[in-house]
């Protein structure tokens, strides 16, 4: 009787070997991201450390009012909806219908022009708080892998230094919409290892992650059983030998 026993543990013990050499690599990805995730500040992460405030809008100097606005807008904005916003300290206003857009300066009445390239580059370095400068502007039409979900246009400045910083701009406001670093990027990469989405690194609840978190408990809840087996063979009284 002692022998199928012994054949069944040692069936379930290389059963367990082979399972664990196959979720090595992912257990191993888990904790170094998990690692590299909680050694870097969230806010560093985010370059919050790179930017300085933006400028407060003075609402008292508009000289427009939203109905005026939206009076003076084209046919297709005169329901739109109306919210308030800025293009540096300028007040603005911003209509929004369906996918379209358009802002209105509250100080003249005028629809704003995209920023042009001396514009944004003078406003990326008010913004930014680093020690490099100002290394290239450039108009983007379709948004790059680190700023996924942003709709493009878009203005991209990059800056010389350290971090290899980027400042993402809305093109028309000014407004600063991501800040990418060496660090975010590192964050990311780990990030897409720990939540095992290798396209868009933002879905959490996808199959693959799933299986893969459960065939790590039930691995780990193996090792639980493997071990009650092992004890109750140490406790089993031993066969004599002569």
């Amino acid at each position: 009787m002692v022998f199928p026993y012994l054949r069944r543990e040692r069936f379930w013990r290389q059963l367990h070997f082979y399972f664990g050499l196959l979720l090595s690599l992912q257990l191993l990805a888990w904790f170094a991201s998990g690692l590299v995730m909680s050694w870097f500040p969230i806010e560093q992460v985010r370059g919050e450390h790179l930017q300085s405030p933006a400028p407060a809008a003075n609402w008292n100097d508009a000289l427009v009012t939203p109905a005026s606005a939206l009076q003076q807008a084209p046919a297709e904005f005169r329901h739109a909806q109306l919210s308030l916003s800025q293009r540096g300290a300028e007040p603005v206003y911003q209509l929004q219908q369906d996918d379209q857009q358009l802002l209105i300066s509250a100080l003249s009445g005028q629809a704003l022009a995209p920023l042009s390239d001396a514009e944004v580059r003078m406003l990326a370095q008010q913004r930014y708080q680093g020690t490099g400068t100002v290394r290239s502007a450039e108009w983007l039409t379709l948004a790059p892998a680190e700023v996924r979900g942003l709709k493009a246009p878009l203005w991209q400045v990059q800056f010389a230094d350290a971090e290899h910083t980027a400042f993402y701009f809305h093109p028309v406001t000014g407004q600063l919409l991501r800040v990418r670093t060496d660090t975010w990027r590192l964050y990311d990469f780990f990030w897409m290892l720990h939540i095992m989405d290798y396209e868009d690194r933002s879905d959490f609840n996808h199959p693959l992650l799933i299986i893969s978190a459960g065939s790590a408990l039930g691995f780990t809840f193996g090792g639980f059983v493997l071990l009650g087996f092992r004890l109750a063979r140490l406790r089993r009284p031993s066969l004599p030998t002569g």
